[in-house]
């Protein structure tokens, strides 16, 4: 039996959605705590509304009077995807994934951004929601503007396939050295099980990820303290949360 199969489910995003969210317009979704405050911290005189409690898929989250939300959620493509589909029953069609990466290709290195343009689908969640042949992409409307303000405030970037997976802890050599040379730059968990439903509910889903840790060298190299990649995601997290609506640039739908 096939995983994908159309019809509605029998249990409704529709009973988990957030209330009170008609005025949000776009969210952030975050997987660490440190880019969550500081994302606060850049506008806290703007928040009108914040929670610190349990959220399908989700720890806590805040909204400005403007309209930008900004998510905790747990980690992985179940979970993440189910924060999606309640955001999106609650009326929300336009998500930014700004996550963390670890490194497969000599292109990228610690501290560094990626901006995913598609996504190799290794994780279960996805299959859900498209067939099997059909490849995991970002919107490219929101993808351009995520280029465009890269570009305007002078960070570079590389751009390029993304590996998501449901284990972390089966990231074999042979897979990241086949990956590498086929040309995928990162490993992730969340990518392509958010493409997939942004696909498949006919929302807007991007991304944008910081290099933190590198498997491409034959052992597991950790940097998620380093001051580079503390300043490189400081920085990134105060510019998204102050100008989300360059992002926001005619995507709405």
């Amino acid at each position: 039996m096939e995983w994908f199969s159309e019809g509605d489910s029998v249990v409704k995003p529709e009973n988990f959605a957030p209330k009170d969210l008609g005025f949000v317009k776009f969210v952030i979704i975050v997987f660490v705590r440190r880019v969550y405050e500081w994302m606060k911290a850049a506008i806290l005189d703007r928040i009108i509304v914040e929670k610190e409690e349990n959220i399908i898929g989700a720890k806590r989250f805040f909204a400005t009077k403007e309209g930008l939300a900004v998510f905790h959620s747990y980690f992985g493509a179940p979970a993440t995807v189910a924060l999606a589909e309640a955001l999106i029953a609650a009326g929300i069609k336009n998500m930014l994934i700004f996550g963390e990466a670890g490194s497969i290709s000599s292109e990228v290195d610690i501290g560094q951004i990626v901006v995913p343009t598609f996504a190799i689908r290794e994780e279960g969640t996805s299959y859900h929601y498209l067939p099997q042949n059909v490849e995991a992409k970002p919107s490219r409307k929101l993808l351009k503007n995520i280029r465009e303000l890269l570009r305007e405030i002078g960070v570079p970037f590389k751009e390029g396939g993304v590996w998501t997976t449901d284990a972390p802890f089966r990231e074999t050599m042979t897979k990241v050295l086949t990956y590498s040379k086929a040309g995928i730059l990162t490993v992730e968990m969340e990518c392509s099980a958010l493409f997939c439903l942004s696909t498949y509910r006919r929302t807007n889903c991007a991304a944008l990820l910081i290099i933190t840790d590198t498997l491409w060298e034959g052992k597991w190299k950790p940097a998620f303290s380093e001051q580079k990649v503390i300043d490189m995601e400081k920085r990134m997290s105060e510019i998204l949360a102050t100008t989300w609506k360059k992002l926001a640039s005619n995507v709405f739908l």
